[in-house]
């Protein structure tokens, strides 16, 4: 009797293995975890958030049931310095093998000690064109009067300003507090033009047409855009800016040794292209471009190629600066 009450599915003493993934909105394919499922019996249980700085105040708040996490490149050295990441055991990630070299060893983490490369994308301009007669060339479509009302913006305080700074002609990891109020003053005179900002399901306003022009992502206007052709995507003449988001496993993981198997299973190519074509983000995989739908494989924001990369931004660490854009962000979203 206390066997039945404990359990639904046949009579144990041990309950289902889980590992928690706490990871974006829309950034994973949830058949690829069935499967890990099937080999491995461990159940994936997925959470969601909106920022990394979502992520970083839940870790900080004490949260300690997650196995997998999904930060972004300037997130990183910000959890390690935390003490709130573990250091990767390299025998147990095979996979980290096809990693391309231009998304390996990154400055935010040498010698990929903490984390594995998972997505990478650019931040960018999506715009319908069939409501603009002319595609936009840079940030400055997000001042247009001719927009007020119909623009939106990621609800993301690195990336909000790291826009604002480009536009004014500095680089993204400014960190003088001067240049960063004059920021701030220019974005409260866009704040005026902005229906919203917003970091999840950040398409819709797009597809729905409550928006023409949209502060985003790479991989969600590409996702878009396969529902609604005349949806497009603008690396601003600026500069604009990639990312890169990463698996890792936080210190606090209550089945590291689960963590592991899923991250490499998930660095698998075969499944990474699996998620790539769900998610319609950039695959740092090597091995996997050639399994990717020739559509997807000629996109230069899904396989780089060219120079596609070369214009692009990274946003840094802010370092103890951090707090002066907390202090901005604020301000700017309460007035």
């Amino acid at each position: 009797m206390v066997c039945a009450l404990a359990l639904t599915a046949g009579c144990s003493s041990k309950a289902a293995r889980e590992v928690h993934l706490f990871t974006w909105d829309n950034y994973d394919d949830p058949a690829v975890f069935a499967e890990f499922e099937a080999g491995t019996g461990i159940r994936v249980v997925v959470d969601r958030f909106a920022s990394n700085e979502e992520l970083l105040a839940k870790l900080m708040g004490g949260a300690r049931g997650y196995d997998v996490i999904v930060p972004s490149d300037y997130m990183v050295p910000v959890m390690a310095r935390q003490g709130l990441l573990t250091a990767l055991d390299k025998a147990k990630t095979p996979n980290l093998s096809h990693i391309d070299p231009r998304f390996r060893d990154l400055s935010y983490d040498p010698g990929n000690r903490y984390c594995v490369p998972y997505l990478w994308g650019i931040t960018g301009i999506g715009y319908d064109s069939d409501r603009l007669s002319a595609p936009p060339t840079g940030w400055s479509v997000f001042w247009d009067p001719a927009r007020a009302g119909r623009i939106s913006l990621l609800n993301d305080p690195r990336e909000v300003f790291a826009m604002g700074l480009q536009s004014m002609g500095y680089k993204a990891g400014n960190t003088d507090p001067a240049v960063l109020e004059k920021v701030k003053a220019r974005l409260a005179e866009q704040k005026r033009l902005t229906k919203t900002y917003v970091s999840e399901n950040i398409s819709a306003l797009l597809l729905s047409g409550e928006v023409d022009v949209a502060h985003l992502w790479s991989g969600d206007l590409f996702r878009a855009a396969a529902q609604k052709p005349s949806l497009r995507f603008v690396i601003p003449k600026e500069g604009g800016f990639i990312f890169q988001d990463n698996l890792c496993v936080p210190r606090t993981a209550p089945d590291p040794e689960a963590a592991l198997k899923l991250i490499d299973f998930m660095l698998e190519p075969r499944n990474i292209a699996r998620i790539v074509e769900k998610t319609y983000f950039g695959c740092p995989n090597r091995t996997a471009w050639e399994l990717l739908p020739e559509t997807l494989r000629k996109n230069p924001g899904i396989v780089p190629q060219g120079k596609t990369l070369d214009s692009l931004e990274w946003i840094p660490d802010a370092g103890e600066a951090g707090a002066v854009y907390d202090r901005l962000w604020t301000e700017l979203k309460a007035l």
